[in-house]
């Protein structure tokens, strides 16, 4: 099968189809989307070489499963089942897991996966198959409210007006939260803003305005201090960038203040779904272009482009 393969360069490639292993699914890729992840890895995050991509919707076409000839998405940790963080209930966290195309597993840049079938979701009927390759992030951007109690009577600050940034907006805004989404960019606050959003230009931040809850999902290793400078004392500190090359946080001031810190990363997909599918959460603004498969390369050039919304790839 063709798939595109990263090893220090993309190229599309010939690959052997996916193995099925009891308990999977063999699944046709129909969309699927490039995600910030895929380019910090293509910059060096992770050290993943091999088939990108985790953001998918495909079609599942071994006949021996339930899911046969359903329209799905996919949780990207495939886990053991047998570790201590498996049997507490965090599969994510799986000391033995594979990261759908980011940490020792196969990614979905290919015309098949083969994947277990406790990570799938059918996707609802009515449900636009190009929107439903948000579900992945989306579900990233619901996981905050999962593990942080945000009441609606607080002030959030947003910093990142990007593809995830603008999902989290869109989540919060729905929690009824006096939230505002910050970028350096006018042309990405001006974005926001026709979408219904609260956004400011960063550079309008003045240094003492402060909010109890931050979240950085900049996409950038500065974001993490930005976020800092305007957290109020015990606060709490929301952390959804990852980057190939991260910087040192400011550890005195975290002791000082008192912060408490959240890594935030995979969410959860049936609520991401029902969203979706309710059309509570607006995404079709978020999709700036579609690619074909083969020109897939092209498509990474496009989505590595300052400002870059989210770049489909047709398979």
């Amino acid at each position: 099968m063709k798939a595109l393969i990263f090893d220090s360069t993309l190229k599309i490639a010939e690959i052997e189809n996916p193995s099925l292993k009891p308990g999977y699914a063999l699944i046709k890729i129909i969309y699927s989307s490039i995600c910030n992840t895929d380019l910090e890895i293509v910059k060096g995050y992770m050290g993943f070489k091999g088939v990108l991509g985790h953001e998918f919707v495909g079609e599942v076409v071994s006949e021996g499963s339930r899911f046969y000839s359903k329209k799905v998405v996919g949780e990207i940790n495939c886990a053991c089942g047998a570790c201590e963080m498996c049997q507490k209930g965090f599969p994510k966290h799986c000391f033995n897991r594979g990261v759908v195309g980011i940490y020792k597993y196969q990614g979905i840049f290919a015309e098949y996966i083969s994947m277990p079938e406790e990570n799938l979701h059918e996707i609802p009927a009515g449900l636009e198959l190009k929107n439903a390759v948000f579900t992945e992030p989306l579900a990233a951007a619901v996981e905050i409210t999962e593990s942080v109690h945000i009441r609606p009577t607080e002030k959030v600050f947003i910093f990142g007006a990007g593809k995830l940034g603008l999902l989290i907006a869109q989540v919060l805004k729905l929690n009824g939260c006096d939230y505002t989404v910050f970028s350096r960019s006018a042309q990405k606050v001006e974005f926001a803003r026709n979408m219904g959003l609260n956004a400011k230009k960063t550079s309008d931040l003045s240094s003492d305005e402060k909010a109890p809850v931050c979240v950085d999902c900049t996409g950038n290793s500065d974001g993490i201090q930005i976020a800092m400078n305007h957290l109020l004392p015990r606060g709490n500190l929301i952390l959804k960038t990852t980057v190939a090359e991260p910087k040192k946080a400011d550890l005195n001031s975290i002791v000082i203040n008192e912060y408490r810190i959240t890594g935030s990363r995979c969410g959860p997909f049936a609520p991401a779904l029902r969203l979706l599918k309710s059309a509570l959460i607006n995404v079709e603004p978020l999709i700036e272009k579609i690619f074909d498969f083969n020109d897939i390369e092209k498509a990474f050039e496009y989505a590595g482009r300052p400002g870059a919304l989210k770049v489909l790839i047709k398979h």
